[in-house]
C-alpha cells in the first residue's frame, strides 16, 4: 500500500495540471491532499484522478472556499466519524480502509494546533492495537532534528515527543535515523520537515519506505515537497 501526501498550496490553481501530472507518475494507492479547493481547478483535479482510477474520492468539506482535505484512493474506504474530530472538519478527515485506519490533515499553526494534537493524542490511545496512520502537513517537528537552525522553537513539539512515547513511529525517521531533508521553506530560506506521517504500534512493523519528492516543490509547483509511504499489504 502506497500513500502520497502533498500541500497543494492555495488550492494549485493554474499549477493544477503539473500537479495533476505529477500525482498520476507517483504511483499511489492513496493520496491525501491538504489546502485543497472545491473551485474550478479542483473539480479538473478530482476529474483527472477518477480518470486514472482513483474512484473512491473524498473532501473534507464542499464549501467553494477555504482550504479542505482531498483523500483519494483506489481502493474503497469509509468515513469513520470520530466525537473528538469534529470540532475542525475542514482541516481532520478520518476514514478507515480494509487494511488500516487512515486521519488525513493539515494543522494550523502556532498555538492554534494544540486542540488538534490532544485530539491526536486521544484517539492514539483509544483503540489499542488497530493499524492506523496520521498522514499529512503537521506544521510541527523538533529541534534541531526538523529545522535548520537550533534557535527555533516549534509549538507542539511536547504533543508529537508524547504520541511517539505512545509507541507510534514517525515513519520517515525510522528508516532515517541520522538524516535531514526539509520539506518546506520559510521566505527566508530556513528548512523544515513539516509533512509526517506516524504510525500506530501495530502499524510501524509493515513500514517498507518513506521518502520525499523534493521535485515537485523544486519546480515551484507548491511550497511542500511530497511524502511517499509504502506499508506492506
Amino acid at each position: 500500500m502506497r500513500l502520497l501526501t502533498l500541500n497543494l498550496r492555495h488550492g494549485g490553481g493554474r499549477r493544477m495540471p503539473a500537479l495533476l501530472s505529477f500525482l498520476l507518475a507517483g504511483g499511489a494507492d492513496v493520496l491525501v491532499l491538504t489546502e485543497f479547493r472545491n473551485n474550478a481547478a479542483g473539480t479538473a483535479l478530482r476529474h483527472g484522478l477518477l480518470a486514472a482510477g482513483y474512484t473512491h474520492q473524498m473532501a473534507s468539506h464542499d464549501a467553494p472556499r477555504g482550504n479542505a482535505i482531498l483523500i483519494a484512493a483506489r481502493e474503497p474506504f469509509r468515513v469513520r466519524p470520530e466525537p473528538d474530530l469534529r470540532f475542525d472538519p475542514m482541516r481532520l478527515l478520518n476514514v478507515e480502509f480494509a487494511r488500516c485506519g487512515l486521519l488525513g490533515l493539515h494543522l494550523p499553526n502556532l498555538k492554534a494546533k494544540i486542540p488538534h494534537w490532544k485530539a491526536l493524542l486521544k484517539l492514539a490511545g483509544n483503540a489499542p492495537g488497530t493499524h492506523r496512520i496520521y498522514l499529512g502537513d503537521f506544521n510541527t517537528g523538533r529541534v534541531p532534528e526538523d529545522v535548520e537552525g537550533a534557535d527555533f522553537k516549534f509549538t507542539a513539539t511536547a504533543h508529537m515527543e508524547a504520541l511517539l512515547h505512545k509507541g507510534w513511529s514517525d515513519a520517515w525517521r525510522r528508516l532515517h535515523p541520522h538524516g535531514r531533508e526539509f520539506s518546506w521553506y520559510s521566505h527566508r530560506g530556513r528548512g523544515f520537515r513539516l509533512d509526517h506521517a506516524f504510525l500506530s504500534p501495530a502499524c510501524g512493523p509493515r513500514l517498507r519506505a518513506a521518502e520525499f519528492d523534493h521535485g515537485v516543490r523544486e519546480r515551484g509547483l507548491t511550497d511542500h515537497s511530497a511524502l511517499l509511504v509504502e506499508l506492506e499489504s
